[in-house]
């Protein structure tokens, strides 16, 4: 885990910076967009959460996906589910990179706790509007500690250890990019950024 946060720490950086500045709660339209941003980050990697590999890793994966929640969302606020954002772009990723992205995906789910505080400035709560930033009924840290348990159970090899880091790298990037999309429309995205 420790790799992992100093592999990815600068991308991880530019990634918050990028969200933030795009000032996510300063309106229901700039959270709408935030939203949608998330729905296609996590359509993106939906495949991960239903992989039985990565489930045998991984405690309580398939619940983990908040993608129903997203959705619940886009209904409350009136908006419309997005159309897909990337034209033949199709997650593809080795098991272990696939952990690495696991590693992106979840940990976004801890700064989500300073987000729905934000989100409740808006009228939207775990209830209303602001379902997928809700901790789970465990609670987030303890989610959060159960997944860093599981990476460190692993016992991987100096080759799919840097697999797992090239992943997160890739998530990231990915990430990066994936704002540049939601927010400014742009035609095309190429999941090709490792």
């Amino acid at each position: 885990m420790s790799k992992l946060r100093a592999s990815t720490s600068a991308v991880h950086d530019q990634l918050d910076k990028k969200i933030m500045d795009r000032s996510p709660f300063a309106s229901k339209e700039h959270y709408g967009l935030f939203l949608r941003y998330q729905y296609h980050l996590m359509n993106y990697v939906a495949s991960l959460y239903q992989g039985d590999q990565l489930a045998s890793m991984i405690n309580n994966l398939k619940s983990r996906d908040r993608t129903e929640h997203l959705l619940a969302d886009f209904k409350d606020l009136d908006m419309i589910q997005p159309n897909q954002a990337m034209s033949n772009a199709q997650f593809s990723a080795s098991l272990h990179e696939s952990l690495g992205w696991l590693y992106v995906v979840e940990g976004s789910k801890l700064g989500a706790a300073v987000l729905a505080k934000e989100a409740e400035k808006l009228g939207l709560n775990s209830e209303f509007g602001a379902r997928f930033l809700a901790g789970s009924g465990a609670g987030r840290g303890s989610h959060w500690r159960q997944f860093m348990q599981d990476i460190e159970a692993l016992t991987l090899d100096e080759q799919q250890e840097q697999e797992m880091l090239n992943g997160a790298q890739a998530a990231f990037k990915f990430a990066n990019q994936l704002v540049e999309l939601s927010y400014n429309q742009a035609p095309n995205l190429t999941a090709d950024v490792a």
